[in-house]
């Protein structure tokens, strides 16, 4: 019986070999495209799972109440915060790691020469019992000890290889091995573990003894300062799996009231937050990337979008040719088949193309892979055989989209009369509810296509707001450069040296630039505000920072080359803040700034976005201080960039840098990029829903072909008919295309507030946002008419123009 089903299949797939391949090729790609989002979410909700303590792993965040933004977390802790929990919840493990955004690693070799690396991500100092709380993989050393004493490090195998040129079987020699961090400190290998996997937010390759962050921390002194808070120290908990997380978090309020002030606590808290919600929550991680569930929920909506386009192609052109087989149904229904074999072997021969389709979607999903490997920034394979997962989602895909494609065409079997099928006379009795149900799924097919490509104009409208947009100073021809911490008295040589060149024509050093990702936040205290409520980024500068970003100083003068002088020049938003109306009169105000710093106002600069456009203007100061200057800043001539390229000037720049600071890298990067790179992530968003909304309309135009062609076999007798009376082919193609236009208003008219609604609540994520305008969605619907018409009237002018006399001979 299975033979003769599957021979049946082939013969009828045979005989239809347009509405096959149109069939089978949508589903194929929507299969395709829904496996690779398939595996997206599986990838990015999965990170850090592999723990073993992954359900009872929590990050100790602080919660507190911002005066604009409502309530905010917080993910820098104090550094004494992990033993303080371990001496009050005895049987709970606490460990407290300080991730260094970046480190010079320095080894000596055999010959005494020092090579020199620069590791810009997985450099963490740690407690020791990290081990316990979180999983990894010793290749030698015992975890239990590997971090004990001061001066110890585990490093990756990798590292391990390049470090010490080493081979993989070979990563235990490198036990006992010294290298040098920052130019400060001596450490010993006592470890080597397998490099993390990639899926993590912990992607440690460098863990030395938390004791020992003095080499990348300037601020750590002892550890034992309850008020020196840092965005890079993080608490981990452990929690035994009989203590409740909530009744913890309830312990916490306590706990935080003993060790932190009571004037400055009436709003803050401490609150656990799942490693689970780490890769999507509330706060940063260490890997600066984060996927919001919201974007993973969105992915897999679209995902169900593509499934149910492909799948109303499925049903439309399987009801079509399941009325085309109505005189071979009845046949076998006189020879005795049941109603029920009847339903059954559609029901199969859904399922079978299904799979088919997914055999085909595999490749599909392949390419796509590759295709998106830049934008995702990772790689997927298949691996079927590996991970069963995908190939479990793929049966029960293929089989539930079979299933439920070929219960309508099955239906329509179901109530057909044997004789009446014989007659041929179905397709006329039914036609209109037949047409009437496939009109509702090409509306359905319309809308979701006009939704995506209203989504796919916002979210690149909102990008190029967010890369364009007046940021308030200068981010073009700037190249930023990290400092040493050593030798600071020689910056004022490498300064002389640079600008003898005449394609640089400043250069700074300071804080951070204008716009950066780290920063030191303290309270702003002044008479006429709540103490301690409101915070300032302060940033140390020198005399030529102002000019060479391009700052706007609209009142008071530039700092001067005085240093430590408390002068400070700030932006318009603390005069507000202050209650001065108008800049100049801020001027000569003092204020405090956290403990210890006082400020005079010497000048005010216009506000600008000392952060990303996804977050609200800051308040910043900017002082002359000589402390957290960390950061070279160099103007280049932009006609002298454009001219020679800017390989030429990194030259001139590591030429002068390596002889003022020859044991330092060389870290730079240019600032216009760094800016950029902080709406990756949206970028990337953008890319996914363009990708899947040409998709879809690529799938939709299929069915829609399909269904013309239908459509128009349907009623070649009746354009003959219309021919021979005179009618021109504009009235013919009119009258055909009448339908779809019809199907298309509709659809357009539904998809415009669901896309409004949606674009909306999506936009409400940034601070600032462009706007929604009308033009957005006439164009999405232009696009999609345009399309939708090509499809549909390169099959109905060919019609059109067709002899009478052939309309005749086809009846």
């Amino acid at each position: 019986m299975f033979r003769a089903l599957i021979k049946t299949i082939r013969s009828h797939l045979s005989q239809n070999k347009t509405y096959a391949a149109i069939n089978i090729g949508g589903l194929a790609i929507g299969i395709g495209c829904s496996l690779v989002i398939f595996k997206i979410i599986a990838y990015e909700s999965g990170f850090d799972s592999y723990h073993t303590n992954y359900e009872n792993v929590y990050r100790l965040i602080i919660e507190y109440q911002d005066p604009i933004e409502g309530i905010k977390y917080q993910e820098g802790q104090v550094h004494p915060l992990g033993e303080a929990i371990r001496n009050d919840f005895p049987g709970i493990d606490a460990v407290m790691t300080f991730y260094a955004a970046k480190g010079q690693i320095s080894i000596e070799n055999s010959n005494g020469d020092i090579q020199k690396y620069q590791e810009n991500t997985g450099l963490v100092y740690a407690e020791p019992n990290i081990f316990k709380v979180f999983d990894f993989n010793f290749l030698a050393g015992n975890p239990s000890k590997a971090l004990i004493n001061k001066g110890s490090i585990v490093i990756t195998s990798s590292l391990a290889q390049k470090y010490f040129n080493l081979s993989a079987l070979e990563v235990g020699e490198a036990m006992n091995r010294f290298l040098i961090i920052n130019n400060k400190s001596t450490f010993q290998v006592n470890g080597i573990i397998s490099d993390p996997p990639k899926n993590t937010d912990l992607p440690f390759k460098i863990i030395a003894n938390y004791q020992d962050q003095v080499a990348s921390n300037d601020y750590f002194g002892s550890g034992t300062d309850w008020n020196e808070y840092s965005s890079y120290t993080n608490c981990y908990i452990l929690l035994p799996s009989q203590h409740s997380a909530a009744t913890f978090d309830n312990q916490l309020v306590g706990f935080y009231q003993k060790y932190h002030k009571k004037e400055t606590n009436h709003e803050q808290k401490y609150v656990l937050q799942p490693l689970s919600e780490l890769h999507s929550g509330l706060c940063n991680n260490y890997s600066k990337r984060q996927v919001p569930d919201k974007s993973l929920l969105i992915l897999g909506i679209i995902g169900l979008f593509l499934i149910i386009i492909a799948s109303i192609n499925f049903v439309n052109l399987s009801a079509v040719q399941a009325t085309k087989r109505f005189k071979e149904i009845g046949i076998r229904k006189i020879h005795g088949e049941s109603k029920r074999q009847s339903i059954i072997q559609f029901l199969v021969e859904s399922v079978f193309i299904a799979y088919v389709a997914a055999f085909i979607g595999l490749f599909f999903a392949h390419y796509l892979f590759i295709l998106l490997e830049d934008v995702l920034g990772y790689r997927f394979n298949l691996d079927l055989l590996i991970n069963p997962t995908t190939l479990i989602y793929l049966t029960l895909l293929a089989t539930t989209i079979g299933l439920l494609s070929g219960l309508y065409p099955s239906m329509i079997i179901a109530r057909m009369n044997s004789k009446v099928a014989l007659k041929n006379s179905f397709v006329v009795k039914n036609s209109s509810a037949s047409i009437s149900l496939r009109g509702i799924l090409v509306i359905i097919q319309f809308t979701i296509s006009l939704g995506l490509i209203i989504s796919t104009l916002v979210m690149n409208k909102q990008l190029n707001y967010f890369l364009n947009k007046d940021l308030g100073f200068n981010k073009e021809a700037i190249l930023l450069a990290s400092l040493p911490d050593s030798n600071k008295d020689k910056l004022h040589i490498l300064k002389a040296k640079l600008l003898k060149y005449p394609e640089i024509e400043m250069v700074s050093f300071g804080t951070r630039s204008p716009l950066a990702d780290w920063k030191v936040s303290n309270a702003i205290n002044y008479h006429t505000i709540e103490e301690n409520r409101y915070f300032g980024n302060l940033k140390n500068v020198d005399e030529d920072y102002l000019k060479l970003f391009g700052l706007e100083l609209i009142a008071g003068e530039n700092l001067s080359s005085i240093k430590n002088n408390g002068d400070a020049v700030v932006n318009r938003k603390i005069t507000k803040l202050l209650g001065f109306e108008q800049a100049y009169e801020a001027l000569g105000e003092k204020f405090k700034y956290g403990r210890e710093l006082e400020f005079t106002i010497v000048g005010v600069v216009e506000d600008f976005h000392a952060r990303s456009l996804q977050k609200e203007m800051e308040n910043v100061i900017f002082s002359n201080y000589a402390f957290n200057i960390n950061e070279m800043a160099i103007k280049i001539n932009p006609t002298i960039l454009n001219l020679n390229g800017y390989q030429e000037i990194v030259k001139k720049v590591q030429t002068e840098w390596d002889e003022v600071f020859p044991i330092d890298i060389l870290n730079y990067n240019f600032f216009d990029e760094k800016i950029a790179s902080l709406y990756k992530e949206e970028k990337n968003t953008s890319i996914l829903i363009q990708l899947f909304a040409i998709i879809a309309i690529l799938i939709g135009s299929l069915g829609l072909f399909g269904l013309i062609s239908y459509t128009i076999g349907q009623k070649t007798k009746e354009i003959g008919i219309r021919k021979v009376n005179g009618a021109k082919v504009s009235d013919i193609l009119i009258q055909l295309n009448k339908d779809f236009m019809i199907y298309f208003a509709t659809a357009f008219i539904i998809a415009c507030p669901i896309a409004y609604y949606t674009m909306d609540k999506w936009l409400q994520n940034f601070a600032y946002k462009t706007e929604l305008s009308w033009w957005l969605f006439a164009l999405a619907g232009g696009i999609a008419m345009v399309i939708s018409l090509l499809t549909v009237s390169t099959q109905t002018y060919s019609a059109a123009r067709k002899n009478p006399v052939d309309a005749f001979r086809y009846e």
